[in-house]
């Protein structure tokens, strides 16, 4: 959602990012776009060489050797290893260094300086906030439950998430790739890999359909939220995710939610980050779970939406997960110029005729042609970049390239936004652009590395909410032969089982309260893992049956299948459980 607030801060854990260059910087490209964040196989002159301690060497012995070998010079001896010492070698000359030396009587090895990262896998505190951890512990990770994720895409390449089960773009004219960060961002925090590096999502093991339905600059309409809902759910998937909406009630929408509910599906949504109590859509449907979001000492968030739609509230500050690192490009003739995004306007890939108009500051600058095509103007010294893209608006741009008037290129903002791309080349790429007036360009994105950030508000509350339904939906699988768990009691559970905070038992700002994937896992502990073990404690015994009476006088149990003293599902709390309980209860350790 635009009014997150986002930290692009480099992650000390497995960032990935050996040696970095700035798009714009490096000039044209004459291959395809080189990834800047490629990690090299060795350093480009370092060797580590150890003599033997026995080899009676002076110092001007060793420089006769270093200067027979190519070596340059010593940078470091390491006190802890006796006779190792890190080397410099000629640029590009390290294989041959290495072999030299290793020819050397005396010398005991010679390697090239090979990579390392940091792998640093931490459990963002929003995990944690859940309990999702103590689930994973003694119930499982979700399994293979299938997530349906409604978003801007994902980074198909960051190492930190799993490989899609399908993926499919429902924007007209754009891939499946995130060349924002939202949908890449809340599919972390819901799946993100148990590998060591980076983060661990909430159900790392689960399996995700990825549909695309806001663009890169996270705008959509609803006909892609309902197209992406349907294929969805045609595709299997159990739960839900759409970090997304608009204040704007429409009945196809609703429809599609309420349909989805039906055939089995549990559907989860941002309240919304707007500070009031105005509808917001899909979240205030009733067949959707409206989550708000708090802070991490559970203070409610002061742009949050509120109301009596609000179903439970899940943690939406500083919440850190996987980003992609996207770079801009234009591309005319076969080769591919870094380009920067001069923001402003908007994220989307743009392909047309490319006209010069100068500095773009007289109507006689642009030629009838720039209609529905790309303007290529020259920085100004006299209008600023927002009056120069409003100009080649005017002239009827589609696209805006603005080449630099000196060396180089530039990174700046405008006002007021605009809905088209506008990027900026260098000096030099702009004087080539020049020479091919007329020439059809694209302007587009890249995935130029990948790292991790932190994102405040409902859209990282709501995957957190559904990653721990997808937990429930995964860990607890009924025998054969009995009804899975329905998406309703699934709710019913979370709701009743969350923290509560606030006026109880529910209020319109926490709903419920805030979700706690433990307190849920053990409810359902009792009525599908080990049947009549009521309190969770591994034994069916007479504190369980004391729970399951009063359950059992209910008879019609308060959330549907599983919930109350129902233990075969069928949304009845009767003479066919007390079968099951007294079966569990001559057993007493729970098996």
């Amino acid at each position: 959602m635009n009014s997150n607030r986002l930290s692009l801060a480099a992650a000390a854990a497995c960032a990935l990012s050996a040696s970095v260059s700035l798009a714009g910087v490096l000039g044209p490209v004459t291959g395809p776009l080189a990834d800047p964040f490629v990690i090299p196989d060795k350093h480009p002159t370092r060797v580590l060489v150890r003599f033997a301690t026995s080899t009676d060497r002076s110092e001007s012995a060793r420089a006769e050797i270093f200067a027979r070998t190519g070596v340059k010079r010593s940078i470091q001896e390491i006190d802890l290893v006796p006779g190792l010492r890190i080397v410099e070698a000629g640029e590009g000359r390290v294989d041959q260094v290495v072999a030299a030396l290793r020819r050397e009587p005396g010398v005991l090895y010679a390697n090239p300086d090979y990579p390392i990262q940091a792998c640093a896998q931490v459990v963002p505190f929003g995990i944690t906030a859940i309990k999702a951890p103590q689930v994973w512990s003694r119930w499982g990770n979700g399994g293979d439950v299938i997530i349906g994720h409604l978003d801007t895409g994902i980074d198909l390449t960051h190492p930190d998430l799993p490989t899609p089960l399908m993926t499919e773009s429902f924007v007209p004219g754009l891939t499946v790739d995130d060349y924002d960060f939202h949908g890449t961002h809340t599919a972390s925090v819901l799946v993100g890999l148990d590998n060591d590096i980076g983060v661990i999502g909430i159900t790392p093991s689960a399996r995700i359909l990825v549909a695309k339905v806001l663009n890169n600059w996270e705008f959509g309409f609803n006909s892609y939220a309902i197209a992406g809902i349907n294929w969805s759910v045609a595709n299997g998937a159990r739960v839900l995710n759409m970090a997304l909406g608009n204040t704007t009630f429409d009945q196809a929408y609703k429809d599609t939610c309420d349909a989805a509910l039906a055939s089995g599906v549990l559907l989860v949504a941002s309240a919304g980050n707007t500070g009031n109590a105005n509808p917001f859509y899909p979240a205030w449907f009733p067949s959707v779970m409206a989550v708000s979001a708090v802070e991490q000492n559970d203070d409610f968030m002061s742009w949050t939406s509120f109301g009596p739609n609000i179903s439970i509230a899940a943690p939406g500050a500083q919440v850190y997960a996987a980003m992609p690192i996207v770079g801009w490009k234009v591309t005319w003739n076969g080769v591919e110029r870094l380009a920067n995004q001069i923001r402003g306007g908007t994220v989307d890939p743009y392909t047309g005729t490319t006209w010069y108009c100068n500095t773009g500051e007289f109507p006689s600058d642009f030629p009838s042609g720039v209609v529905n095509n790309i303007a290529h103007l020259r920085r100004s010294t006299t209008l600023t970049l927002g009056q120069q893209v409003q100009k080649a608006v005017t002239a009827g741009a589609k696209a805006v390239i603005i080449s630099n008037n000196e060396p180089g290129n530039f990174v700046l903002n405008f006002t007021p936004h605009l809905r088209l791309p506008v990027c900026s080349i260098s000096q030099a790429d702009g004087d080539a652009l020049q020479a091919d007036d007329g020439v059809v360009s694209t302007i587009g994105q890249y995935t130029a590395g990948h790292t991790y950030g932190e994102v405040w508000g409902t859209s990282v509350s709501c995957p957190h909410v559904a990653g721990a339904a997808a937990l429930l939906i995964g860990n607890f699988q009924p025998a054969s032969g009995l009804p899975a768990l329905p998406p309703l009691t699934t709710r019913w559970v979370l709701e009743r089982t969350a923290r509560q905070v606030g006026p109880a038992p529910r209020n319109d700002f926490y709903g419920y309260g805030i979700v706690d994937a433990e307190n849920a896992s053990k409810y359902l502990h009792g009525r599908i893992r080990c049947p009549g073990d009521l309190n969770a404690d591994d034994l069916v015994d007479d504190t369980d049956f004391v729970d399951f009476a009063g359950f059992y006088n209910d008879l019609l149990t308060p959330g549907g299948a599983y919930t109350g003293g129902d233990f075969n599902g069928d949304g009845l709390t009767d003479d066919s459980d007390f079968v099951v309980f007294a079966g569990m209860y001559d057993q007493l350790l729970c098996t």
